[in-house]
């Protein structure tokens, strides 16, 4: 590997987005190719980790520096086989996106600010998979919660696009809290948050303890990977550019959650079987998600919701096959990576083709397409190679890490779990050839007659392209990410040709064909479609997702708060006065009662000092007289003996 590699390869990026604004002041093309070179010496600084790990050179797989040293707390990187897979994938995708983005952002508004957020997405995300403790990594996973929604709001004077960046920050904070209780769970019971120290004392925790961590960690995954129930946020960040939707689906944000997961299959080891319902929990919200995520990308009308619920559903493919693992060697734990590269590949293929379809028409609404075959050749090519990717036509990429999952999802003797999955499956072939008939294939609209309809710019095509020939050449090195990630799968010819894949093969035909008869011979359909219009109400409101949301949990929550606001202003905002008023009263009642007990008092005093006197005058005169002059003659004599004993 290049020197100090492992550091320089997320400290670049970071670094070099200070000087964005700096170097903006040279003119747009200077900060153009200083990004471009910025994202290129990156990607060439993650790629050469690779032969150091598929070699196993690496002498010492982590290095650390002093970072806060009254904590004992260092910053440092891991360099093992998980951090370099998603290092690489994350640069390398992010030099494509803003290859791409030079011609598709060109002449927008507010370019320094949009580069600066993705070179620092870029090294926030790659920090995040380097790092070699959790304190680290959950500061790198704030900053990318921050990119996202920066990125997410970059056509601020929409209000829509705000709204969207407010919804994605606050959705994903549910799961970020989550997150930092398991850090804080760990740090308090192992005292450290280095994985090298994790790994090696992680069976001292208590089986309770360690439930806790693995659900709570849960949940920050499935929050900031858009599972069920907090998957409602990734469409709503389509109002962001094409090439931000690129990104944030194929290389960051929201495969920050399923590196979480399979990073702590690492640290927990063979632990991982003994979380009660960890594990089927983590099956089953994928299985599902996957479905629902697919169903809902079969009703969208929106061109980016297509790729949007794509990536939902797909995503839950790799959950599903995390939950059917058993260790970070197992064919489950390799399955969800294999299938992770592979949705990067032909998703951000999917957007880049529907970002060219956006730059020449100016809309997102497919009921206003078709006919692009022949007005967008290149674009239906590239289109067609995401057909046969996004649904594991062979030999495409994804046919193989489906296979995988598939495979492993058959070793949980799960069949409801597995049906899900091949029901997912069919509806995925369904929702992307409805994609491809209505904006390719069926007679062009009057919108399209109307239109000028050009190929997007070459700089946009070219970075098409690389993901093109990517998404056909990946399943070959299946094998090869196999050795390379150290796990125990070994794809062959009898994987290939088995019964298997003619069921997984018979699927996609049952997915396609009701989409053929809709389109193409729409009488046999009538019928079918007229039961089924009730679900359409099921589809436009999401599953009642955000209505629940909305309604059952933000309007409880204002509920409550007004509840409190009324209980603040009947009785904290008015007790002041009732205190003031009983004080009063008692002031007023206490003079009252006490003049009245005083003058009484006093009364009785002075009448009973009366009596006294006038029995005192009723005495004998002579006796008082007596008594007087006793008093004197005695004082007298004293006054004598006292003047005798001065002279004498």
């Amino acid at each position: 590997m290049l020197p100090y590699a492992p550091w320089l390869v997320w400290i670049t990026p970071i670094v070099s987005s200070l000087f964005v604004p700096l170097t903006q002041r040279l003119g747009g093309k200077a900060r153009n190719y200083f990004v471009v070179a910025v994202s290129l010496v990156t990607t060439v600084l993650a790629l050469s980790m690779i032969p150091d790990i598929y070699f196993n050179t690496v002498s010492n797989p982590e290095s650390s520096t002093s970072w806060i040293p009254w904590l004992g707390i260092n910053l440092g990187v891991r360099v093992d086989p998980l951090s370099i897979f998603f290092a690489s994938l994350i640069a390398f995708f992010s030099f494509v996106v803003i290859v791409y983005s030079l011609g598709y952002m060109a002449g927008e508004e507010g370019l320094t600010r949009y580069y600066f957020f993705m070179l620092l997405f870029m090294g926030s995300m790659i920090g995040l998979v380097m790092a070699d403790n959790f304190l680290q990594m959950f500061i790198f996973w704030e900053i990318i919660g921050l990119c996202s929604y920066s990125l997410i709001s970059f056509w601020y004077k929409r209000p829509e696009a705000v709204r969207a960046g407010i919804k994605v920050f606050l959705t994903t904070r549910v799961g970020d809290v989550c997150f930092l209780a398991a850090i804080v769970l760990l740090y308090i019971n192992l005292g450290s948050f280095s994985f090298s120290y994790i790994i090696d004392h992680i069976g001292s925790l208590q089986t309770s303890t360690l439930t806790a961590v693995a659900y709570l960690i849960l949940v920050g995954a499935i929050a900031k990977s858009a599972q069920l129930p907090l998957h409602t946020w990734l469409y709503t960040a389509m109002e962001a550019p094409t090439s931000v939707s690129a990104l944030l689906h194929g290389a960051t944000m929201v495969k920050a959650g399923v590196y979480l997961i399979a990073r702590f299959f690492t640290l927990v080891g063979p632990l991982i079987t003994l979380i009660p319902f960890w594990l089927p929990t983590l099956a089953w919200i994928g299985a599902i998600t996957a479905l629902i995520g697919a169903a809902l990308a079969l009703h969208t009308p929106d061109i980016k919701g297509v790729p949007a619920y794509s990536t939902i559903s797909q995503i839950g493919f790799m959950v599903a096959a995390l939950g059917a693992a058993t260790s970070a060697s197992s064919q489950g734990w390799f399955a969800s990576l294999f299938h992770l590269i592979s949705h990067a590949f032909f998703q951000g293929l999917g957007f880049l083709a529907i970002g060219g379809i956006i730059h020449a028409l100016g809309t997102r609404d497919m009921r206003l397409m078709g006919g692009l075959r022949k007005l967008m050749p290149i674009t239906f090519a590239l289109s067609l190679v995401v057909l046969f990717a996004r649904t594991g036509v062979p030999p495409f990429s994804s046919f193989f890490s489906k296979g995988l999952i598939i495979n492993s999802l058959w070793s949980t003797g799960d069949v409801l779990l597995v049906f899900t999955i091949y029901a997912a499956l069919a509806v995925t072939f369904a929702y992307t050839l409805r994609f491809t008939i209505l904006v390719f294939l069926r007679k062009p609209s009057e919108f399209i007659k109307q239109s000028h309809v050009h190929e997007p710019p070459k700089t946009m095509l070219y970075s098409a392209g690389i993901l093109a020939v990517l998404c056909f050449v990946w399943g070959f090195l299946a094998n090869s990410i196999a050795a390379f990630l150290h796990a125990n799968v070994e794809i062959g010819i009898s994987e290939v040709f088995s019964p298997l894949t003619l069921v997984f093969l018979l699927f996609l035909l049952i997915g396609g064909v009701p989409i053929y008869l809709l389109y193409y011979r729409p009488e046999r359909m009538k019928t079918v479609t007229r039961k089924l219009a009730p679900l359409n109400t099921i589809f436009e409101h999401g599953f009642f997702f955000d209505d629940f949301y909305e309604k059952v949990v933000a309007g409880g929550i204002i509920k409550v708060t007004r509840g409190l606001a009324y209980v603040e202003s009947a009785l904290f905002a008015r007790l002041p006065y009732f205190v003031a008023n009983g004080v009063t009263k008692l002031a007023h009642g206490t003079r009252k009662y006490l003049d009245v007990l005083i003058d009484k008092t006093l009364y009785i005093v002075v009448k009973k000092t009366m009596a006294q006197s006038a029995k005192a005058r009723k005495v004998n005169d002579e006796t008082l007289q007596r008594s007087i002059a006793a008093a004197l003659i005695g004082f007298l004599i004293i006054v004598i003996i006292v003047i005798a004993t001065i002279l004498g």
